[in-house]
């Protein structure tokens, strides 16, 4: 009879119990698996390119825009290797509750600046020349049904649509996907001067600049020294830089990131105690069980496989079904709101920490059912029976 066999065989001998802590389990590692990757999502990204990109906005607020004016004074400041702009446009695609996160931008500088869009050069070229041109997320293509040469209509619930017109007509250029290990966020963007063009105010102005530095400058200073520059306009900046700006904005709604963390901890705390607790319970009576085994022949180290082996077993099973769970739960969340999720469903970092945790878990679980099994003395196993 193999270890396996008995394993299996405790296990059915209490298969309520059993069921019990597998759907604790489960569920712990579900949770883990949805908060972990956004995190994983929040607090990761091409670091490479992010930290070399600042992101500069009124100091008044995001909504203040900043004069097109700037983009030449930036340019000259020493350490600047290129300025882009974007202005957030406020788009919904049939209706207000259905937005649609879109940018405005200077078409080649974007892509320059932005290397973890991919795409086609064909797309990329017919984007550059259609000035009404639209650059889509394939997430988002796929959940509208758009393709390449579809002509959208899409509203603003900040500018007006051009004179004559009942909404802001876009021709999808290309589909892009984002090669961003947090996963892509999906969007879209335009060209600025369709939107300059056409929009009744705020010509002229930018929602923000982004701005690349050269190799080896240090991007922090370099954004302390724009903002110095402007520190006398009307308009004043302030300067972050990529991931910065992100969690500054993830920040408006309490630290995402910490909560993430309770949440996590509390749950393995508790998750811990409910198996370690269990398993005790249930070696505590199958006290003659292990004293017959101890009796034909199993010594203290095959005693301690078993217990380990069948905690181990339960942690594991539990927790690969809760992960498979929590990636189809990501992946139909993601695929019904690709507008306000990542494109992103379960990382391997976040899979890597989960077996690492299931391993720990077991192990540490199982330090007093274990002991306890050790500690069984046939003789006192078989008088307490009787």
């Amino acid at each position: 009879m193999s270890y396996l066999t008995l394993i299996f065989d405790q296990l059915r001998a209490h298969k309520g119990r059993s069921a019990l802590l597998l759907l604790t389990v489960l569920i712990a590692f579900f949770v883990f698996g949805m908060l972990g990757t956004l995190y994983f999502s929040m607090n990761s990204g091409s670091d490479e390119v992010a930290s070399m990109r600042l992101i500069m906005t009124n100091q008044a607020g995001m909504t203040t825009p900043l004069p097109m004016a700037y983009r030449q004074k930036i340019q000259a400041i020493a350490g600047v290797k290129e300025v882009g702009y974007a202005t957030w446009l406020g788009s919904y695609y049939q209706d207000r509750r259905q937005a649609v996160l879109t940018f405005a931008v200077e078409p080649a500088t974007w892509l320059r600046q932005h290397p973890d869009m991919a795409l086609s050069e064909e797309d990329a070229a017919r984007f550059l020349r259609q000035k009404n041109g639209l650059l889509v997320s394939e997430a988002l293509a796929r959940k509208f049904n758009w393709k390449v040469g579809d002509s959208i209509p899409l509203g603003s619930i900040l500018y007006e649509p051009p004179a004559g017109e009942p909404s802001w007509r876009y021709q999808v250029s290309g589909i892009y996907v984002s090669k961003d290990s947090g996963g892509g966020r999906n969007y879209m963007i335009t060209h600025y001067d369709y939107l300059n063009e056409n929009r009744q105010f705020w010509r002229d102005t930018t929602g923000a600049f982004m701005v690349t530095a050269q190799p080896g400058v240090k991007i922090d200073e370099l954004g302390s020294r724009i903002d110095a520059y402007f520190a006398q306009s009307e308009a004043r900046t302030l300067s972050a830089t990529d991931r910065a700006f992100h969690m500054d904005f993830f920040a408006q709604f309490g630290d995402i990131l910490f909560l993430i963390k309770c949440v996590v901890g509390s749950a393995f705390a508790s998750l811990l105690l409910i198996v370690s607790s269990t398993a005790a319970l249930t070696i505590r009576q199958r006290t003659r069980d292990l004293a017959v085994l101890k009796v034909v022949g199993f010594h203290r180290r095959q005693i301690m496989a078993l217990v380990l082996g069948e905690i181990l077993l339960l942690t594991f099973a539990g927790g690969l079904l809760g992960l498979g769970g929590a990636a189809l739960f990501n992946a139909a969340l993601t695929g019904a709101i690709p507008e306000y999720l990542p494109d992103i469903v379960m990382p391997w970092p976040v899979v890597l920490q989960s077996l690492l945790i299931m391993m720990l878990l077991g192990l540490v679980a199982a330090c007093l059912p274990v002991l306890l099994a050790l500690r069984t003395r046939p003789v006192q196993a078989f008088s307490i029976e009787n």
